[in-house]
């Protein structure tokens, strides 16, 4: 008989893993310049399960501009917090962790990224782990609100990009969840159907989990934007029509997946339809 390598985590340690990635990490983004870097920021979270973003006093933040650099991370971005001041970011927090590339003078305990990856999962409530701009990174006023500091060593250069510092932080998150029996999204064939699946542990191709009327109500306004700016409701009711379209989505029972994948083609559509370049794409063609 072959000995057993690996045991399977139990299932209360899997589910704290996985509301440690989806609820109880924070990243918090202070006075970020570039949107572009926002929205990199929301794909590098995707990519590595986190979900909670809070953005800080952002200078002429473009979210289109931000969406742009996050493709299928859009919903990140909508979700994300825009609040004014560190304090209102961290308001729901309980430990708060400062990013910093330079030597400070600080009695609080200083962590590189192997050692911090474990406190989020082990410390009670919500972990905040503040970023600074990408040209000084954070102020002694915003550090003076952390816990404890976050250094990720580099070699020559010791500034990373905004979007990199905040990639290898989840990563090293995402590698101690998947260590505590977290199982990341595994695609499920390359046709039409195919999708994302999280489950306990990997088995077969059972349907996907209908998406939360929270977004799918989001789907139903997209689509009824889309039907305002096309004129449609000049002519019909819109609380009927609203009523109609919710009616369609419910008995389609749409997954996460196909919610994204419709909000974002209704935004597209809102998009061009505004810049008028439906018509003019008809008339060339």
């Amino acid at each position: 008989m072959l000995e057993q390598t690996q045991t399977e985590a139990p299932a209360n340690d899997r589910e704290l893993a996985e509301e440690t990635l989806q609820e109880r990490v924070v990243i918090v983004l202070v006075r970020p310049q570039q949107p572009g870097n926002v929205g990199a920021v929301g794909r590098a979270m995707k990519n590595m399960g986190l979900r909670q973003l809070v953005v800080v006093a952002p200078p002429a933040f473009d979210v289109d501009r931000a969406r742009w650099m996050a493709p299928g991370s859009a919903m990140l971005l909508d979700e994300a917090r825009y609040v004014r001041s560190v304090e209102e970011a961290i308001a729901d927090c309980h430990f708060v962790v400062a990013t910093t590339a330079r030597t400070r003078h600080w009695r609080w305990p200083a962590h590189e990224l192997e050692a911090f990856a474990p406190l989020p999962f082990d410390k009670p409530g919500r972990t905040a782990i503040l970023f600074g701009p990408e040209d000084s990174g954070l102020s002694n006023e915003d550090i003076a609100y952390a816990h404890a500091l976050l250094h990720i060593p580099t070699d020559a250069n010791a500034s990373l990009n905004l979007s990199q510092a905040v990639l290898l932080t989840a990563a090293a998150i995402f590698g101690e969840a998947r260590k505590r029996g977290y199982y990341a999204l595994e695609v499920e064939g390359t046709g039409p159907r195919g999708g994302p699946k999280r489950g306990a542990a990997p088995s077969g191709n059972g349907p996907a989990a209908p998406a939360p009327m929270e977004r799918v109500e989001w789907v139903a306004q997209e689509w009824l934007g889309a039907l305002e700016q096309a004129g449609y409701l000049m002519g019909h009711e819109r609380v009927l029509v609203n009523a109609t379209l919710r009616q369609i989505l419910q008995r389609a029972t749409l997954d996460e997946r196909e919610v994204i994948a419709l909000r974002g083609m209704f935004k597209k559509m809102r998009y061009k339809m505004m810049r008028g370049e439906g018509k003019k794409g008809k008339e060339e063609g």
